[in-house]
């Protein structure tokens, strides 16, 4: 309920909170066990599974907008605010698989037997491997329990549920897994989040000349977190600060001689976001601020104009202590 006027922050820290309260509070996404920090689809509608009731929410004004259909529309509502953000120049931290920028690139959803083995790579070899296998003693039945999914499917949508699967049936069958394995029962769900974002995107013909590893830049920025050196070069000071200024050298010392995992969390705790702008890290506006709170105070950032607040620490030893402290308890607010 805070007003202000939006030079381009609120607009970023409103779409990176509304995303991340989308999957923090729901189980739309899940996490492959084979691909630790990717995201998938969870193939079921059981989204409420993080003690979260929406039938319990209510509007908290009368200027707040409400519709109760909106519980429905999760995909769509996903799709939408990836599509704004990427619009908007905001890079989100939602680490999708690389499958999902190719629906976005083809602006359809369609997959096949290779698809899988970028997803679920063990599955995808057993897969291939069955026409060349005895199918009667594999024993496969077009009744299945696929992975995230307690009751059991049925592949052949009614026609043979249970009965078993012959030789001839064996594509058909490693086909129909797939598409059940990968889209589910969320077919038009997800290609309702591949609608919405490239609703937002396409507004021009350049889209069409973009692959899907453009569309991962443009959505979550560059994966190769570039060097720090640019960001010193380009980093802006406020508030009595300057390049000179004996904390901010003490800063950078700290910065430059970190891990590249502690430089990605610097970059999470001051931007929202742990990847590199397209362009890198010389075009991400980042801005040091001198800071009045008590030097037993940690760092705190405002991460909707990329700006990081510093006390006036009196050493690099104290400053590497109270920064990684920070970084390792970034959520929150100023009061540390």
């Amino acid at each position: 309920g805070e007003l202000g006027v939006d030079a381009g922050g609120l607009r970023k820290e409103c779409l990176q909170l509304v995303l991340r309260q989308l999957y923090d509070r729901t189980s739309l996404f899940f996490e492959l066990e084979e691909l630790p920090g990717l995201l998938w689809f969870r193939p079921t509608s059981d989204y409420w599974t993080r003690g979260y009731e929406p039938s319990q929410y209510e509007a908290s004004s009368q200027l707040e907008l409400y519709d109760s259909d909106w519980t429905d529309n999760l995909h769509h509502i996903a799709g939408t605010i990836v599509g704004l953000a990427a619009y908007n120049g905001v890079h989100v931290d939602l680490r999708l698989h690389p499958l999902v920028y190719k629906f976005l690139a083809k602006n359809e959803v369609s997959v096949r037997l290779e698809d899988l083995s970028a997803v679920q790579p063990t599955l995808h070899r057993s897969l291939a491997s069955l026409p060349a296998s005895d199918v009667h003693s594999l024993g496969l039945s077009w009744s299945v329990h696929l992975p995230g999914i307690a009751e059991e499917v049925d592949l052949s949508e009614g026609a043979r549920p249970g009965e078993a699967v012959g030789h001839e049936e064996v594509d058909r069958f490693v086909s129909a897994y797939v598409q059940a394995l990968l889209l589910g029962r969320n077919h038009l769900q997800i290609e309702s989040f591949v609608s919405a974002v490239v609703g937002r995107l396409m507004v021009g013909a350049a889209y069409s000349l973009c692959s899907a590893q453009d569309l991962e830049l443009l959505i979550c920025g560059s994966p190769d977190i570039g060097r720090f050196e640019d960001l010193q070069a380009s980093c802006r000071y406020a508030n009595g600060y300057a390049a000179d200024s004996l904390t901010v050298h003490s800063f950078w010392e700290v910065a430059n001689g970190m891990s590249e995992a502690r430089k990605r969390k610097l970059l999470l705790f001051c931007t929202g976001c742990d990847r590199a702008p397209i362009l890198g890290l010389k075009a991400l506006n980042f801005v040091v601020s001198y800071s009045s709170a008590a030097l037993d105070h940690l760092p705190t950032a405002n991460t909707c104009i990329n700006q990081l607040n510093l006390p006036d620490y009196k050493s690099t030893d104290v400053m590497r202590q109270r920064l990684f402290a920070a970084l390792e308890h970034h959520a929150g607010f100023g009061f540390a």
